[in-house]
């Protein structure tokens, strides 16, 4: 991620930027700090076009496949058609 104010690289992400008193009791407010000219920001709207999941076809199910399926690091998918998809 870049800093939108100098471009650099230098952002460390998930950092209390700001504190907020709400009826008495302080709630942090999350968001991103550019190392490099200071300046904290909150997190970028999400650009159109942008996905998170990427996709695999597969022939078939294997056990690496089903184990990480039970672990949820990835979701296989059986379509009607009977081709199954990899989604990470």
């Amino acid at each position: 991620m870049r800093c939108p104010r100098c471009g650099r690289q230098a952002v460390v992400g998930h950092v209390t930027i700001r504190w907020l008193q709400v009826r008495g009791s302080l709630l942090p407010e999350r968001g991103y700090y550019c190392t490099a000219c200071g300046h904290a920001f909150d997190e970028p709207a999400p650009r159109r076009g942008d996905f998170a999941f990427r996709s695999v076809r597969v022939d078939a199910m294997s056990d690496a496949l089903r184990r990480l399926q039970e672990n949820a690091d990835v979701v296989v998918i059986r379509h009607k058609s009977g081709v199954r998809e990899v989604l990470y």
